[in-house]
């Protein structure tokens, strides 16, 4: 009874530690707190066990041997909870399967007095050279800490087997609980990067725990009749426990304090993103803009980098907007817009880790063949609502969290959302304009197309009137001379009034490829006389186009005289023809190796041509793209990269859908 009183309080206080630890489980849900769960029970058992032990014989040494063992596995699993494995399942398995078994092994022998020596110096060899060869070579990277762990535990396992082998067991016992609990004093305060109250105080305690035991030993040696009260010895572990729930506590502070600063931070960064927004929607200049986009990336997000590439029309990219905190982080832009051509979108993408809806990680190996930098970087494609690149945002994460990264990922997501929306508009205004010039052009052609009809049909009919009249040679052929010209007034007349014309019928078909195989037909003499290789790939089975057959002959045609005038000086002469279906348009485009566009927005314009002087009329891609509009479709023109030029046209597939073989 004695016994039970004089250890119950501090058998009470464990027992509520335990409690305690039971409930700060709930708040820190990590293995650690877990071992240490355990481990606190171990203690508990520890003392709890020593009211028992008043018993002789047999019982008497279980008693003894669970409360050695609870004692020397406690320390055990706090100097696994402290490790590094504590958060790795296979490490933290093999170092339990190293030290557990041979730790209560030795407890058993060294309670029940095993007199083989051999036996008893291989659980301590087993335990400490197991302990060593873990913290030499556990990880690949080898710290100078787990280094001097490692020498400590050798010299221990030494030192403790040659006493063992001299009969010595109670230097083992002493060797482990030292080294455990002292031990756990250098890595808690290594794991805890704070140096708080909480952490100093369970360092603090760790150590002493651990020198209580060779304290004691001396002090008995030394002191024998030295009386002292048993509790004195107890004080290290309770300075550990209270001081491992303040450093808890400490630690859930900490992460709430940094969880305001993160919120206050996405809170300013959402605040800046909608005044982008905000912006882009009501029409600011795109330029400005995608620079400013760029700083707030750099400034208020967790990126060292950023950039924004934009696609012009003819799908080359260029930085509209960078920003980096470093001059070495500005230099990854140099080469970065030749690397990220638009039509590489679908293979960086597939490659990339997807790490948000419409966010992609790129591998080290495909950022460094990229960038020319190791470091993987973030791709968010800017993409229109049909599903063309616009362009890019690209992101270099700085030092932090995947957590952070992905949170702020998801707001960047929406920012390029809504960009990808200005520039598709900036676009379609763009295109609004060159419509409604090339109409208010067209409104007035028209007009004066009609007035010159009348008088051009009477300057011919009259001069085919006087050719029969006039005899004399001379005469004669300047009234044909005059007739030939009046001819051709009409010519580009007519082609004016096409160029300006808003008539549909109601029912048009036509067959891209026999317009195709008529157009060759028609130029197959110069494409041999100019030596000029023409490439096709016709998509099998293309539907019929809604269009007339002879506008659709028209358009072939003019896109095929061009790219023929744009190669006979070329010293590459080649011609690519392609015919797709989409969804229910069809998608033909022609690409030439001629010098390409001078001037892509004054293309359309009629009589605007780089053509010699009596060569073109400039009305070619004019009348093309007044049949392309008034049938429905578009057409797009672009300057290759470095020489070449495309015309890419999309017109509606006809309402019967017949199904035509490709030749």
């Amino acid at each position: 009874m004695a016994s039970l009183l004089e250890k119950l309080p501090t058998i009470l206080i464990l027992a509520v530690l335990v409690g305690i630890f039971i409930s700060l489980r709930k708040h820190s849900p990590s293995q650690r707190t877990r071992l240490w769960i355990f481990a606190w029970t171990l203690i508990f058992v520890h003392f709890f066990i020593q009211i028992f032990e008043t018993r002789t014989g047999f019982i008497e040494g279980i008693f003894e041997s669970i409360d050695l063992a609870a004692l020397e596995l406690s320390g055990v699993v706090f100097l696994i909870s402290l490790a590094r494995a504590a958060e790795d399942r296979l490490r933290r398995n093999a170092l339990f399967l190293i030290l557990i078994p041979a730790a209560t092994l030795h407890a058993l022998g060294a309670t029940f007095g095993w007199q083989n020596r051999w036996l008893m110096a291989s659980f301590l060899a087993f335990f400490f050279f197991g302990l060593a060869g873990f913290a030499f070579f556990a990880y690949r990277q080898r710290s100078r800490f787990n280094a001097y762990l490692g020498i400590v535990f050798s010299a221990a396992g030494v030192w403790s087997v040659i006493e063992q082998l001299r009969g010595n067991t109670s230097f083992g016992v002493l060797a482990i609980v030292t080294l455990m609990f002292a031990a756990c004093g250098f890595l808690f305060w290594r794991r805890f990067p704070q140096r708080s109250a909480g952490v100093v105080t369970v360092s603090a305690g760790f150590l002493c725990w651990g020198a209580v035991f060779p304290v004691g030993t001396l002090v008995d040696y030394l002191l024998p009749k030295l009386q002292m009260n048993p509790e004195i010895w107890n004080v290290p572990k309770f300075f550990v426990a209270f001081g491992m729930i303040l450093a808890v506590l400490e630690e859930k502070s900490r992460m709430v304090e940094e969880s305001g600063a993160r919120e206050h931070e996405e809170n300013a960064l959402m605040a800046r993103f909608a005044r982008i927004t905000s912006r882009l929607l009501s029409g600011a200049e795109l330029r400005a803009m995608c620079k400013e986009i760029a700083e707030a990336l750099t400034e208020a997000a967790s990126f060292r980098a950023a950039a924004v590439l934009v696609a012009s029309e003819d799908a080359t990219l260029s930085i509209a907007g960078a920003s980096s905190r470093s001059s070495q982080d500005a230099r990854l832009f140099e080469s970065i817009t030749e690397s990220l051509a638009t039509e590489r979108i679908g293979e960086l993408c597939t490659a990339g880790q997807k790490l948000g809806s419409n966010s992609f990680g790129l591998k080290p190996d495909a950022a460094k063949a990229t960038t020319n930098s190791g470091t993987p970087e973030i791709l968010i494609p800017l993409v229109s609502s049909r599903a063309s690149c616009l362009g890019w945002i690209v992101l270099f994460p700085a030092e932090c969290g995947q957590q952070t990264i992905l949170r702020e990922l998801a707001r960047i997501e929406m920012l390029a959302a809504d960009l990808s929306i200005t520039i598709e508009n900036s676009r379609l205004h763009h295109q609004l304009v060159r419509s409604e010039k090339l109409a208010a052009i067209g409104q007035l052609v028209a007009g004066v197309a009609h007035e010159l009809n009348n008088p051009l049909t009477g300057i011919i009919g009259y001069s085919d009137l006087l050719s029969e009249e006039v005899s004399q040679e001379s005469a004669a052929k300047k009234v044909n001379k005059l007739g030939n010209e009046a001819r051709r007034m009409h010519r580009i007349v007519s082609g004016l009034l096409r160029f300006a014309r808003q008539s549909n019928s109601s029912e048009r078909a036509a067959d891209f490829g026999s317009a195709l195989r008529d157009a060759l037909q028609l130029r197959e003499y110069h494409v041999r006389k100019f030596g000029i290789e023409i490439e096709t790939h016709i998509e099998s089975g293309l539907p019929l186009l809604a269009i007339g057959e002879d506008e659709l002959k028209q358009i072939v045609l003019n896109l095929l005289n061009n790219a023929i005038d744009a190669v006979e000086e070329s010293r590459e002469r080649r011609i690519r023809i392609d015919a797709e279906k989409r969804s229910e348009r069809v998608v033909f485009s022609f690409a030439d190796s001629g010098p390409g566009f001078s001037d892509l927005n004054r293309a359309f314009d009629p009589f605007y041509t780089t053509k010699a002087v009596g060569k073109g009329t400039g009305l070619g891609l004019s009348i093309c793209y007044g049949i392309v509009r008034e049938c429905g479709g578009e057409i797009q023109i672009s300057s290759n990269t470095p020489y070449g030029a495309m015309v890419r046209i999309e017109i509606p597939s006809a309402s019967t859908r017949q199904m035509i073989p490709a030749s």
